[in-house]
């Protein structure tokens, strides 16, 4: 099945009929970047690369390039009190057809796992990573399984309080064709890395070695937040167009 690179128009279509509003109860709660959730009530509009595994290693790759301290099992207990409890704690793995073979990992953590060094990580921490996660699991922290070829045919960047699923049947000249977007949640990521810095330093699991501040640490998880994106898009949506979206409260909005 042959991609769909999307055009303005057919990105205006996909948004005004999978727009929804953000519920401020599960506005922390997260979902990968990638196209092939189902369109299912309650998808956490939070989009992050690889979900709470990506804020993980976002965390330990930004405590290197900036120089600052962190706690490997603080910052897990801080982000699970941030995003209401392990039970919230979300990552995908992708389905294997293949009968008694595992699932594979998520493609933003796959991706780190062969370039950690892209990413500002290292293969132990990858490691780490990866083995908190069967005991978060263990836990009751959700794993969403995968299932399908990547369909996405754009890059949306959305910002306000509205949310978009990822997946539209699109009329075309030739039929109804299925599609898939790549979605990055600016305006919550950025929302939720505030509450995430706030709460690393209220639970000491931060230490700075020059004086740094809480906006300090923000903004270093931005600029890490934004390299580890363009990394894992130059690599799983190389060759897409990328949209940006601004919702208005009442939901109208504006693509360029």
């Amino acid at each position: 099945m042959s991609k769909i690179l999307l055009t303005i128009e057919q990105v205006d279509k996909l948004i005004r009929e999978n727009r929804y509003k953000v519920d401020p109860e599960k506005k922390f709660l997260s979902r990968c970047i990638d196209g092939r959730y189902k369109n299912e009530d309650g998808l956490p509009a939070l989009a992050f690369p690889g979900a709470d595994v990506g804020e993980i290693a976002m965390v330990l790759a930004a405590s290197k390039s900036f120089g600052f301290d962190i706690d490997f099992k603080k910052l897990i207990t801080t982000l699970a009190e941030v995003v209401g409890g392990v039970k919230n704690i979300k990552f995908h793995t992708d389905h294997h057809a293949t009968p008694g073979v595992e699932a594979a990992g998520c493609g933003h953590f796959k991706q780190m796992k062969l370039d950690p060094r892209a990413y500002g990580v290292t293969s132990d921490e990858t490691e780490l990573i990866q083995q908190e996660l069967k005991q978060l699991k263990n836990k009751g922290a959700v794993e969403t399984i995968l299932e399908g070829e990547h369909m996405e045919g754009a890059v949306i960047m959305v910002n306000g309080n509205w949310g978009v699923y990822p997946q539209y049947n699109l009329e075309t000249e030739n039929g109804n064709k299925f599609v898939e977007i790549f979605v990055y949640h600016q305006s919550l990521v950025d929302e939720r890395h505030r509450a995430l810095c706030s709460a690393l330093l209220h639970n000491k699991a931060i230490t700075f070695k020059n004086g740094e501040d809480e906006e300090w640490l923000y903004n270093t998880f931005c600029e890490t937040s934004e390299t580890h994106l363009m990394e894992t898009a130059k690599r799983l949506a190389k060759g897409l167009p990328i949209y940006e979206v601004k919702f208005e409260d009442n939901g109208d909005y504006k693509i360029r």
